[in-house]
């Protein structure tokens, strides 16, 4: 693997050999994988990357979706669907966790588009 780009919090973060140690939290978004010419695509949902001293990354995710197997009709119902709970969320919680929902889809919709 040449480079790997994760979506961190910071912001997106690239990872070459040689990168020094850091640590850093994901958030939903497209991390890509690139080896020569070959450029794999997967949307993750959260977690850690791990980049260490010795040229090795592990990154730590809840979810790692390759991105052509996910539905974008799906994404935009999914989309559709947290809005509207957010919009009629009665209580804090309710209203978080929806908010929740529209965050991770809005981050799949930017995903898929581009």
């Amino acid at each position: 693997v040449d480079m790997v780009i994760v979506p961190a919090t910071t912001g997106q973060l690239g990872v070459l050999p040689g990168h020094v140690p850091t640590i850093a939290e994901l958030k939903p978004g497209l991390m890509s994988v690139h080896d020569g010419n070959d450029v794999k695509k997967y949307f993750v949902s959260s977690g850690f990357a791990f980049i260490h001293a010795n040229s090795y990354a592990d990154i730590i995710a809840v979810e790692a979706v390759p991105i052509d197997q996910i539905d974008a009709s799906l994404v935009q119902k999914g989309l559709a669907e947290f809005t509207q709970k957010v919009n009629s969320a009665s209580t804090d919680l309710e209203k978080a966790e929806a908010q929740i929902g529209v965050d991770v889809h809005s981050a799949l919709n930017f995903a898929l588009t581009g």
